[in-house]
C-alpha cells in the first residue's frame, strides 16, 4: 500500500512570487479534487494550445452580440476600408471611442437595462467628446441624475475637457491604452476596452466578469480581487488577447474587441456566480469544469507532491467551502454587484450534495500520511447513485463545483454613520415656499452635488431628544447673512432614513425647520456663502442635482405635504 507525505492543509494563503504562470513542457492532466495535486504550470491557459476553443468563443459571441440590444455595441471601423476622407475617418473613430468610453463608465456598478436610456440621453445631449468638453458641470450632473456614483460623471467631464485641450485634432482620444490611463477616470480596464473595441488594438480587459471566466478556465483558486492574483490575471488576459489576434504580425483588427467583449459577455450571462456550464462554448478548456468531471467520474487521485513542488499561485480548496453555494452570487447577469442573498445548503438534499464526496478526507493534524488507496475508494458517487446516474444531476454537480471559483474573500465591514438633515423652509406672506440647499465639496463622496444642510453626529445619539437638540443647534449655526437663521424654528421630525453607499451605511434623521423671512425674491436661486447655498422654489426642487439620499429626504416632504401645511 503506497503512501505519500501529505502536504499541510493549514498553510497560509500563498504569496505569489511571480506575476506569471510558467509554461509546461508537456500537457498536464486534470487535478482531481479534493487534493487538487498540481504545480504552478497547471494553470497555463489551455486556450493557447486549443485553437478550436478560441474560435468557439468568438463564434458564440457573433451569434449573441445583438441579443441585448446595447446601443454602444457596433461593428469595428476598419481604417483600411473606410470609404470617406481622412478627416471623416478621424471624426468617426473619435465618435466610436467616445461611445465606448461613456458606456464603460456608465456600466460600472450599474445594470445594463438602467444604463441604456441614460446612454441614449447623454449621446443626444453631447454627441461628441468636443461637445462634452464645453458642457456646464451642473448640467452634466443633472443629466446623470439617478444613475448614482456621480463622481463618474465628474471624471468623464474632466477627462473630455483635458483631451480636447491637449489635442485639438479631429480625434482627440488616444488609441494607446497607456496614454488613455493618463486622463481622469480612465483606469487599466477602461483603457483596454476603448483601445481594443474602438481602435482594434490587442489590449486586455479585466473586470469582475472576466476575472471569473479566467479563474475558472485556469483552475486558479484565488480571490480575484487580491492585488497579486490580479497581476497574474492581467498577464494572462494580455497573453490571450495577443495570441488570439495574431499580435504583433497581424496589425489592428476587430478580433481584440470581439474577444474582450466575448469574455465579458460570457461572464455576464453564462459563467456567472452560479454558472450555466452546460451552455458554455469553452468547457473544453475549463480546468474547473474538468476537475468537476474528474470528481464525478471517480478518477484516481494523483500522488501528493512535496511542498516545494506544489503550486505557489493558488490556495487549497477547502472542503468546507462545498457546504454552501450562493443562490445569486456576488453579481447579477449584468455584472452588477448585488447584496449577498441567502445561502443554499448543498447538504440538505442528497440529490444536490457534493460535500459527501469529501467526507473521508477531512484535514487532520495526525497522522501526517494519507493512504491514497483508501482515498480512491472514498471519493466519488456511491454505488447506488452510480447505477441510477442522472445527467441533470451531473450538470448541477459540475456547476456547483465551478461556483467555488473564484475563492471568496473576506467581507469588509461597512462603516456606519448617523447624521441630521435639516430641511429649512422659508415662506412669504402668500405661503410660497423656498428651501435651503448647499453644494457639496468638489472632491470626495457625492462631489459637487446639492444637498439639504446636514451634520454628522459624533458619538451615540440614541435618544430622539438629543438628536433634535443637535439638529436645532446645527440649523441655528448656519450663516447666510440674511435671513438670520438663528431665528429658525423647529417644526417637526419627518422621519429616519437609511441609505447604503458602497462602504458606508448612513442613517439620516430628517427634521423640518421653518423661518418666516418674508418675501425676498433676491434670495431665490442665488448661490451665496461657503459652502455655496441657495434657496430653491418647491416646484423647482425636482430639477436640482440632489443625491439619491437627499431625494428620499425631499420625498418625505412631498408625501406629508398636506399634514405639514397644517402645522
Amino acid at each position: 500500500m503506497s503512501t505519500r507525505k501529505l502536504v499541510s492543509r493549514t498553510r497560509k494563503t500563498p504569496s505569489i512570487n511571480s506575476s506569471d504562470i510558467p509554461e509546461p513542457s508537456k500537457p498536464i492532466p486534470t487535478a482531481v479534487p479534493p487534493t487538487r495535486v498540481h504545480a504552478s504550470a497547471y494553470h497555463w491557459p489551455l486556450f493557447l494550445t486549443e485553437a478550436e476553443s478560441c474560435t468557439s468563443l468568438l463564434e458564440w459571441f457573433e451569434t449573441i452580440e445583438d441579443e441585448r440590444e446595447m446601443p454602444w455595441r457596433k461593428k469595428w471601423i476598419d481604417p483600411q476600408t473606410f470609404p470617406g476622407s481622412e478627416e471623416e475617418l478621424q471624426n468617426t473613430l473619435a465618435k466610436r471611442a467616445y461611445e465606448v468610453w461613456v458606456s464603460e463608465i456608465m456600466l460600472q456598478q450599474t445594470r445594463i437595462s438602467t444604463v441604456i436610456p441614460y446612454f441614449q440621453a447623454w449621446m443626444d445631449k453631447w454627441p461628441t467628446v468636443q461637445d462634452l468638453s464645453k458642457a456646464n458641470h451642473d448640467e452634466v450632473l443633472s443629466v446623470w441624475k439617478g444613475l448614482g456614483y456621480y463622481s463618474r460623471a465628474t471624471r468623464l467631464h474632466q477627462g473630455a475637457a483635458r483631451m480636447v485641450f491637449e489635442n485639438d485634432r479631429n480625434c482627440p482620444i488616444p488609441s494607446d491604452a497607456e496614454a488613455l490611463q493618463g486622463f481622469p477616470g480612465i483606469g487599466k480596464y477602461t483603457a483596454g476596452a476603448i483601445s481594443s473595441i474602438a481602435f482594434g488594438m490587442a489590449e486586455p480587459v479585466l473586470d469582475g466578469n472576466v476575472i471569473r471566466v479566467l479563474i475558472r478556465q485556469l483552475g486558479l483558486y484565488v480571490d480575484g480581487k487580491d492585488k497579486k492574483s490580479s497581476d497574474v490575471l492581467w498577464k494572462v488576459a494580455d497573453r490571450l488577447v495577443k495570441h488570439v489576434s495574431g499580435y504583433p504580425g497581424s496589425g489592428n483588427s476587430d478580433v481584440p474587441g470581439k474577444w474582450n467583449q466575448a469574455l465579458m459577455e460570457l461572464g455576464s450571462t453564462i459563467c456567472t456566480p452560479r454558472p450555466k456550464c452546460e451552455e458554455c462554448p469553452i468547457r473544453k478548456t475549463c480546468r474547473s469544469y474538468a476537475e468537476g468531471e474528474a470528481l464525478l467520474e471517480k478518477r484516481t487521485v494523483l500522488p501528493l507532491l512535496d511542498l516545494e513542488d506544489g503550486c505557489s499561485l493558488c490556495d487549497f480548496l477547502e472542503t468546507d467551502e462545498l457546504q454552501s453555494v450562493p443562490e445569486d452570487g456576488e453579481e447579477d447577469e449584468d455584472g452588477v454587484k448585488v447584496r449577498a442573498s441567502k445561502k443554499r445548503k448543498v447538504s440538505d438534499k442528497r440529490a444536490s450534495k457534493i460535500s459527501h464526496y469529501f467526507s473521508a478526507i477531512r484535514a487532520s493534524a495526525d497522522p501526517p500520511y494519507l493512504d491514497t488507496a483508501k482515498l480512491d475508494i472514498s471519493v466519488g458517487i456511491d454505488r447506488k447513485e452510480r447505477k441510477a446516474h442522472d445527467p441533470s444531476k451531473s450538470a448541477t454537480y459540475l456547476s456547483t463545483y465551478c461556483s467555488l471559483f473564484p475563492k471568496k474573500g473576506p467581507r469588509k465591514k461597512v462603516a456606519e454613520e448617523e447624521c441630521v438633515v435639516c430641511l429649512i423652509e422659508s415662506q412669504d406672506s402668500s405661503g410660497n415656499s423656498v428651501w435651503l440647499i448647499e453644494k457639496r465639496p468638489a472632491k470626495g463622496l457625492l462631489a459637487s452635488l446639492w444637498q439639504f444642510p446636514q451634520s454628522t453626529l459624533q458619538g451615540p445619539f440614541k435618544s430622539s431628544a438629543r438628536r433634535r437638540l443637535a439638529a436645532e443647534k446645527f440649523a441655528s449655526s448656519l450663516d447666510l447673512g440674511a435671513p438670520r437663521l438663528h431665528q429658525v424654528q423647529h417644526s417637526t421630525e419627518l422621519g429616519t432614513l437609511t441609505h447604503i453607499f458602497t462602504h458606508i451605511k448612513l442613517t439620516m434623521h430628517v427634521y423640518l425647520f421653518r423661518l418666516d423671512a418674508g418675501a425676498n425674491p433676491s434670495l431665490i436661486d442665488e448661490p451665496v456663502g461657503i459652502p455655496r447655498r441657495k434657496w430653491v422654489c418647491t416646484d423647482a426642487m425636482d430639477g436640482e442635482t440632489l443625491s439619491t439620499g437627499m431625494r428620499k429626504c425631499w420625498q418625505l416632504v412631498k408625501t406629508n405635504a398636506k399634514s405639514l401645511s397644517k402645522t
